[in-house]
């Protein structure tokens, strides 16, 4: 296991949260938004560990070898066009975040669903549930559009829970030994609790329960050949026992607003600034006294990545 998983798999828990904009606003100007606006003020909220957001292109349905009984191409209304990844060290962390900023400027960061969102659940993912398998990426954090295919697959359970969670636990291990896959991060997830999500403030606008998703991996592969290779024969007919559905929804881009706890350049910033400040070579304007001086203790610590 790499040290960038190691880091990785210090977090206690996390809160993946998968959605689609509101039917009449333009992903041209939804993707920016919550990559320069709104993920921003996420990520200096108290008790993040980590923080990352992954905009998403349709399913690719021809990505994997076909399996009989297992759904991959999806349907084009319902498909996901953005996944964040709030990860926290332990319950307290959580709790800290959810308590943060104070409900008058909180209410200001949530006025954003109600702008944007059409659609949206949020899976929380326990202890050992969430564990990065393998990362050879060298990418900590990453930052930006894919330099290699980057694939967020999302699962639906057949039958038995346990026999799913094994399934596709077991895939995941299978992924992380093959040449070729640079990064496999597994997330199995617990039933949505809609009365928390409420309790905690967010406006609840969840998917139907035949569309949600029990499970997630993030993969990173170095060409799309290598996931021909991802679901064997031999291993097809026990996985369409237990799977229903394998949705590989390409990601385009990924940014890492919080990491190991302090925003990054771009969490403090906004994306937009931080490829200006890398494309011109402004060393100068990662200065950590400059951005405390912009930001205040928040930046403290932080990465200029």
């Amino acid at each position: 296991m790499s040290v960038l998983a190691d880091i990785e798999n210090e977090a206690g828990l996390a809160r993946v949260t998968c959605g689609w904009r509101l039917p009449h606003l333009s992903l041209d100007f939804v993707r920016p938004y919550w990559r320069d606006a709104h993920s921003p003020a996420i990520a200096r909220r108290d008790g993040i560990y980590e923080y990352r957001h992954y905009p998403l292109d349709p399913i690719r349905g021809d990505l994997f070898t076909p399996v009989a009984g297992i759904d991959f191409a999806g349907r084009p209304g319902e498909q996901l066009q953005w996944l964040s990844d709030v990860r926290y060290a332990d319950e307290a962390g959580m709790n800290a975040f959810g308590a943060d900023p104070d409900p008058t400027v909180r209410a200001q960061i949530l006025a954003d669903i109600e702008m944007i969102v059409d659609k949206s659940t949020t899976y929380k993912v326990i202890g050992a549930n969430a564990r990065t398998l393998v990362d050879t990426t060298g990418d900590a954090p990453p930052l930006g559009p894919a330099r290699t295919p980057i694939f967020q697959v999302f699962f639906r359970q057949r039958g038995d829970e346990a026999a799913f969670r094994e399934s596709v636990s077991a895939l995941a291990e299978l992924w992380a030994a093959t040449e070729g896959v640079l990064r496999v991060r597994r997330s199995l997830f617990e039933t949505p609790d809609m009365e928390a999500e409420r309790a905690a403030g967010y406006p609840v606008k969840t998917h139907p329960l035949e569309m949600q998703y029990q499970a997630w991996i993030d993969l990173v592969v170095a060409d799309e050949p290598v996931a021909r290779r991802l679901i064997p024969p031999a291993i097809a007919p026990r996985l369409a026992q237990d799977v229903s559905a394998i949705h590989a929804y390409p990601a385009p881009a990924a940014y890492t607003f919080n990491y190991r706890g302090k925003p990054t350049l771009a969490g403090l910033r906004g994306y937009a600034a931080c490829e200006a400040i890398r494309n011109m070579g402004a060393e100068h304007q990662k200065d950590p006294g400059l951005l405390e001086w912009m930001y205040g203790p928040v930046a403290q610590g932080g990465t200029a990545a």
